[in-house]
């Protein structure tokens, strides 16, 4: 895969995540967010090769003591990052949370996702429709997801009009994110995921999506691999 693919990914995942604090220095992407406690809103990315590791670590350090916050590293594109991870490990800071990037073209996935028989409601906002469907499918509703900038849209798989799976899209620069799916237990391995990702996709404007897996979530990557995603880069996180 392009080095420009992976940042494009990567720049793509952070406008659609919700953030309340954004900031650019000394080589670093700098994320916290006061209401959201998920790594990815309150961790430091790379934006390229970091000539000078040690010192650029410091940085990330005073910003998130400053903010009274543990210093978190997404190492990635970790295939990339080879030497900060490194001197990250030396410096004590454990890995964390290892997760595969996947993507695929919006009109393969449209192919690949033929109808499967579920309705699928899409709403422009964590209405309370998609709060509760969350909640019933044995999901955990987010705090912050109405900050997710537009397009988006809140998805809700429906079977005689009862919840049985959710998810989001939300499109940046060419790219779709997927976030959030979760199917019942018991509509599992029924097309719910399928029907979800042929619907985002055919909502969205943008030509590529992507989405995120946790690496030893096998069952999962098999699943998209089968609807149409490969890998595209992988990463972890670094915890001081």
């Amino acid at each position: 895969m392009r080095a420009c693919d992976t940042f494009e990914i990567e720049r793509a995942a952070v406008a659609t995540w919700p953030t309340s604090t954004l900031l650019r220095r000394d080589g670093w992407l700098l994320r916290h967010c006061d209401r959201l406690r998920r790594r990815r809103s309150n961790s430091a990315l790379p934006l390229g090769p970091l000539t000078d590791p040690e010192a650029a670590i410091e940085t990330v350090e005073r910003f998130y003591a400053e903010r009274s916050n543990p210093t978190i590293v997404q190492v990635s594109p970790l295939e990339e990052h080879s030497e900060l991870d490194r001197v990250l490990a030396e410096r004590g800071y454990r890995a964390d949370a290892p997760v595969v990037i996947m993507r695929a073209e919006r009109e393969a996935l449209l192919q690949a996702c033929p109808p499967q028989g579920f309705e699928v409601l899409l709403d422009a906002s964590p209405a309370p429709r998609w709060l509760d469907a969350v909640e019933r499918v044995g999901g955990r509703p987010e705090p912050s997801l109405d900050r997710v900038p537009a397009p988006v849209a809140f998805a809700t798989a429906v079977h005689r009009g009862v919840p049985v799976g959710v998810g989001m899209f939300a499109v940046s620069d060419g790219w779709c994110g997927v976030y959030g799916m979760h199917t019942a237990p018991e509509w599992r391995r029924r097309g719910v995921a399928a029907s979800l990702v042929r619907a985002g996709a055919g909502w969205a404007s943008a030509g590529r999506v992507f989405l995120q897996v946790e690496t030893d979530n096998s069952v999962a990557r098999s699943r998209y691999e089968s609807l149409g995603f490969i890998r595209a880069h992988a990463y972890h996180y670094r915890v001081r």
